[in-house]
């Protein structure tokens, strides 16, 4: 998923004549640097650096850049120094790029940027020498967020200043990152855009339109204007050699589609050729050609050749690969999307081989690569649409293990798996919590203070552009454009920071122990239930605490069909009363293809894609022998169900315990006197006061600022009140008296909550991503900080909600433990006699779930004490010994 060769950059050589001091042929170059640092002069000590390098340019002395830094006494004080500083680190940033350190590239033009952001450079061109190169190689690394998010900048600068030139160069990098994401549609309107302003780069928009055509399978179009772009460039002559190849290689693929094998290896050879006799011979751009042409033998049906090839690329790529080396060592990769085209490339070659374990081994060096390119992202959004890709991986892994076990019977390949789905499992909360923990132990840090507040500015400034994008024709421009140039700032200034700060992102990666896991799901007498939705088939995996299991249901598309027929039946509170036979019947499918085996004990389940929005308490283990839906055979008579986002988010206690009781802070806004009355939240406040102490705030105490103002302070939140999931551009959010508290509010909020209850609707509804899950009001607080949540999937009955709420409170107060609270109130909702029948559908109860531990505060506290009473005894039993000894001396 990697878009056109992007709009290069020339180097920015020509603009140091103005500024570089001439260095005396007489005088050694360390001996002048080392007068510069005594004269305190740091642009001409930046500028003498740089000149060295230039004399030349090559890869084997791009060491004095970071030589040059080492070396830098000081940061930069004045103007000149601050634009000396920005030169030196554009240049870096492009000798970065054109050898293919593409990290390190971002990292220079980030610095630039921020350097430029201080002082505004008149007389120096930001936008073509630092954020178009900046946003090109977000773009190579996948953080298609950022490189959006620069773009989008760099744009609405250009327009700003009348630069035509440079608005058709950030259109056709727009488009470039709409390709790279799936938008083929919004690139070729794009590009339409651009051409109706084009200068000049009419090549570059056909050929990007080839490509997008390409994707759509429009290949009668995409030939059409990759021919109009060959001859362009091939009229232009000197210089375009790399867009040339570029052009032969979206030839060729059109020539695959044709099955034209010949012709396609024809025009591969044509970019080969190319690129070899220029200057672009030992770039990543060179590999990719060879990855094409690996992958146009692989679809000739010749994968031995093709595996030979891509070692080629490898070899590209990783030129300390040995000779007889298949695959390289995980200390030699890096961040680069090409890597991930080769190893994938040879698993497909060798599964045709029917090498199965060699094909897993290749994917594994794709996760590794897909690890070191996150560690790169600024955004989480970033991360989301890096998970798709890395689930169709994921995928392709789990099948493989499960045909090399069925025909070994060997329970590695199934553990192998279940590490596997693991790994794809809420990624950027994983990373999140991960990092928090470490940070934690730096709390009375000053860089981590900076970076909270930090945060906490970036959400507050999310926030508002949220609000004025909400506003539609109304909305303010010159706001949105602001906002969302504090937004990059704040982002980079955070990413800076962040930087000095000890990280944990590929620890959260490592593979789960699954042998701590299973001893802490015997320890607490639960059989946890993991699955895998995928694009071919349903995967299970049952965890007992002694055992793993894995099912396969290849069904998908029938598996899919019922859980929204299901799914559609709690859209309001009639339509399971309305058919309660096709309700159950819908039920009891769901139940037998979610659960192949007998299931016993507690069950933790760890839901993926559509099985997110599923109430599994609400399945059916039998077919109901009355109308009484108290007397119905529910999954709940028989399991206790809660859930959590992964395994290893199970495994890892990541909450603080830092409360020394559990006091409530409630909201309780009511909204008396309109359309928003909740009647019955009076009646949920006197219940859960009855058995916890707290500061409950109703009506107008109930605003946005008290939550601010206390959430820190009490170990559970207790929210009665309405919420949205959100909406294409709007995103989830909560209602206080006052005003709504939206989700990137929420995710720059650093809580130690042990408990949020969110008595309101939907509040477990969000965007769905593959991997991570519902990016939703709940998921929310999860990144902000909150350890155990109890969330709603459908919009939930006011009435029904207060009495669920008062007797969760009440088995919270009797044995804390939110899951069993939350179990047990909901059966003796059904079994409340004052409630009518058809008040008892699961609809009235079966909407609130709970995500978090199973373990009690008390058994923890416990724990610890046990531990404590252990090394007392220890202490004691040391003493009598030395003592006795003693004696007999």
């Amino acid at each position: 998923m990697h878009g056109m060769r992007l709009i290069s950059v020339l180097s920015i050589c020509f603009l140091l004549s103005g500024f570089s001091e001439q260095v005396s042929a007489e005088s050694p170059f360390q001996q002048r640097v080392e007068a510069l640092i005594r004269q305190d002069s740091l642009d001409a000590f930046i500028y003498t650096y740089l000149d060295e390098f230039l004399k030349d340019p090559v890869y084997e002395r791009l060491y004095l850049f970071d030589e040059a830094g080492e070396k830098q006494w000081r940061e930069p004080r004045s103007a000149q120094e601050y634009l000396a500083s920005t030169i030196f680190l554009c240049n870096k940033g492009y000798y970065n790029l054109k050898f293919s350190q593409v990290d390190e590239a971002v990292s220079a033009y980030e610095s630039a940027w921020g350097y430029d952001q201080q002082f505004d450079f008149r007389d120096f061109d930001i936008i073509e020498y630092c954020l178009k190169p900046l946003g090109n190689a977000y773009s190579m690394l996948g953080d298609y967020t950022s490189a959006e998010n620069t773009i989008k900048s760099y744009l609405l600068e250009a327009q700003k200043r009348g630069l035509k030139d440079q608005q058709t160069s950030a259109l056709i990098n727009l488009s470039i990152v709409y390709h790279d994401t799936g938008k083929n549609k919004e690139a070729i309107e794009v590009l339409n855009t651009a051409q109706e302003s084009n200068s000049g780069s009419s090549g570059l928009i056909y050929s990007n339109l080839a490509k997008n055509h390409l994707t759509l399978g429009e290949y009668d179009m995409a030939d059409r204007y990759a021919r109009r772009a060959m001859a362009l460039f091939e009229k232009a002559g000197a210089d375009q050699s790399g867009y040339l190849s570029n052009i032969y290689s979206i030839l060729s693929s059109v020539n695959l589609k044709a099955r034209d094998t010949v012709e396609a290896l024809n025009f591969l050879r044509k970019a080969r050729s190319l690129m070899e006799t220029g200057s672009t011979g030992k770039s990543r751009d060179y590999a990719k050609v060879i990855v094409q042409e690996a992958n146009v033998l692989y679809a000739m049906g010749n994968s031995a050749a093709s595996i030979n090839i891509y070692r080629q690329a490898l070899q590209q790529l990783i030129p300390q690969l040995g000779e007889k080396q298949l695959l390289p060592s995980e200390d030699m990769l890096y961040a680069e999307n090409t890597l991930k085209e080769v190893f994938d490339g040879m698993a497909g070659a060798f599964v045709s081989l029917d090498s199965l374990d060699q094909a897993i081994d290749c994917y594994k060096k794709s996760f590794s690569v897909e690890e070191r390119l996150k560690e790169t992202y600024s955004y989480d959004e970033s991360k989301y649409l890096q998970q798709g890709e890395n689930r169709w991986r994921a995928e392709q892994v789990l099948d493989l293990c499960y045909r090399l076990f069925s025909l070994s019977k060997d329970i590695h390949y199934v553990r192998e798996a279940f590490a596997v789905a693991e790994r794809t499992k809420s990624v950027a909360l994983r990373d999140k919590l991960y990092n928090r923990m470490t940070w934690e132990k730096f709390a009375g840090d000053s860089v981590l203070a900076g970076r909270r507040k930090l945060a906490r500015h970036k959400a507050q400034v999310e926030a508002a552009l949220v609000q004025e994008q909400l506003k539609g024709r109304n909305a303010n421009l010159g706001t949105i454009e602001h906002l969302m140039d504090r937004k990059n700032k704040l982002t980079m200034d955070m990413k800076g920071l962040e930087k000095s700060m000890p990280r944990l992102t590929r620890q959260s990666h490592r593979e789960i122990d699954y042998d701590s896991l299973q001893q802490k799901l015997k320890n607490n007498q639960l059989t946890m239930v993991e699955y895998f939705f995928g694009a071919e088939a349903l995967y299970a995996f049952v965890l007992n605490g002694s055992s793993i299991a894995m099912y396969r249901n290849s069904r998908i598309a029938e598996v899919r069909e019922n859980i929204v027929q299901f799914s559609a039946l709690f859209t309001d509170e009639v339509k399971i009363n309305a058919a309660p036979e096709v309700f159950a019947g819908l039920s009891q499918k769901l139940m037998g293809m979610l659960f192949p085996g007998k299931v016993k004990n507690t069950l933790l389940i760890v839901p993926d894609g559509l099985l997110n929005f599923v109430p599994f308490e609400a399945l059916l283990t039998a077919k109901p022998s009355s109308a009484d839906y108290s007397q119905w055979p529910w999954l709940i008579n028989s399991n206790p169900v809660f859930y959590q986002y992964s395994g290893a988010l199970y495994l890892h206690d990541f909450g603080q315990g830092r409360f020394a009781d559990d006091k409530v802070l409630g909201f309780f806004p009511r909204f008396a006197d309109s359309e928003r009355y909740l009647k019955y939240s009076k009646d949920e406040l006197e219940g859960i006061r009855k058995h916890f102490d707290g500061n409950f705030l109703s009506d107008e105490k109930a605003t946005k600022q008290a939550f601010f103002n206390h959430a820190s302070d009490y170990s559970i939140i207790h929210l009665s009140t309405h919420a949205k999931p959100g909406a294409l551009y709007e995103p989830p959010s909560v209602a206080f008296v006052d005003s709504a508290l939206h989700l990137p509010e929420v995710l720059g909020l650093n809580l130690h909550t042990q408990l949020l209850v969110l008595g309101a609707c939907e509040t477990g509804i969000g965007k769905l991503y593959k991997g991570e899950g519902p990016l939703s009001l709940a998921s929310g607080f999860s990144h902000a900080g909150v350890k155990n949540i109890v969330l709603s999937l459908w919009k939930v009955n006011d009435l029904s909600t207060s009495r669920l709420m008062t007797d969760f409170y009440k088995y919270y107060e009797e044995q804390p433990q939110a899951h069993m609270a939350l179990h047990r109130a909901k059966l003796a909702y059904l079994q409340h006699d004052e409630i009518a029948m058809d008040k008892k559908s699961p609809y009235y109860w079966a909407s609130f779930v709970y995500y978090g531990q199973s373990e009690t505060k008390d058994a923890i506290q416990a724990s610890g004490y046990g531990m404590h009473m252990f090394f007392v005894a220890v202490a004691l039993i040391a003493m009598a010994l030395y003592l006795y000894y003693r004696r007999r001396r």
